[in-house]
């Protein structure tokens, strides 16, 4: 078998078709964006089962040639098995946040190994974090932006200023501005973008705090990814992310 056809993969999208076959958009390592049929995904005796495709899974997979958009898939399995995330609620919500952002803003189908290698490591030092986890969503809104080629430029922060978000830089005052957030939003947008994904730093952001950011970073992608839309996971992920267990 040609080795280019096999890959590690993540899981973007899985929508079901018929009454036993899938749909699913996968990030590979090699190829790209792709998206393939599993037919009979929801049979009992399934060679590839439906359930290998929740959100954001990894996977090894071998596809056959195919000469149209959607393609097939010979083999499918875990390559990377979480242990924290499937039985953590906070973890669980945020997954689906970071899935649906990736499914928003990742439109090109060329390779791309220095986004794939971040998305995978992201993910499995989510899935071993400890304690405060809270601001791992921002962080990683922060972190794609670098990588899709529109992160904001922090090097004109003085205290005080406001970022305007349409230009992604920081200005004396709002002025004309239509996009911006105040001075006191941008300090913390500012301590933010400093921030990398992987260094266990606390922000000791407040949740009112994480929430002003987030509509930040969302009208952010809005501005900066053509067709970018409101998300579905926000509400899901702000009243997760305000229990107990990660205001610490």
């Amino acid at each position: 078998m040609d080795s280019s056809d096999k890959t590690r993969a993540i899981v973007l999208k899985a929508i079901r078709y018929g009454d036993n076959s899938l749909i699913v958009k996968l990030l590979t390592e090699q190829n790209g964006l792709r998206s393939f049929m599993i037919k009979g995904a929801f049979n009992k005796n399934a060679k590839i089962r439906a359930a290998l495709f929740q959100p954001l899974t990894l996977l090894d997979i071998v596809s056959a040639k195919s000469r149209g958009d959607l393609g097939y898939l010979r083999e499918a399995g875990i390559e990377h098995a979480y242990h924290d995330i499937p039985i953590n609620i906070t973890k669980n919500a945020i997954i689906l946040f970071v899935c649906e952002l990736l499914s928003k803003t990742i439109q090109e189908t060329e390779t791309d190994l220095e986004l794939f290698g971040f998305i995978h490591q992201a993910l499995t030092h989510l899935d071993e974090m400890d304690g405060n986890i809270a601001d791992f969503p921002l962080k990683f809104a922060m972190e794609l932006s670098r990588f899709l080629g529109f992160s904001p430029n922090i090097s004109s922060y003085q205290p005080g200023f406001v970022f305007d978000l349409e230009e992604g830089c920081f200005r004396h005052d709002a002025g004309s501005i239509i996009y911006f957030i105040d001075n006191q939003s941008s300090a913390l947008y500012f301590r933010l973008a400093e921030t990398n994904i992987f260094d266990d730093v606390c922000l000791n952001f407040t949740n009112a705090e994480r929430r002003q950011l987030l509509e930040a970073v969302i009208t952010y992608y809005k501005l900066h990814v053509s067709g970018f839309n409101d998300m579905n996971s926000t509400d899901i992920l702000k009243t997760v992310l305000q229990s107990e267990n990660v205001r610490r």
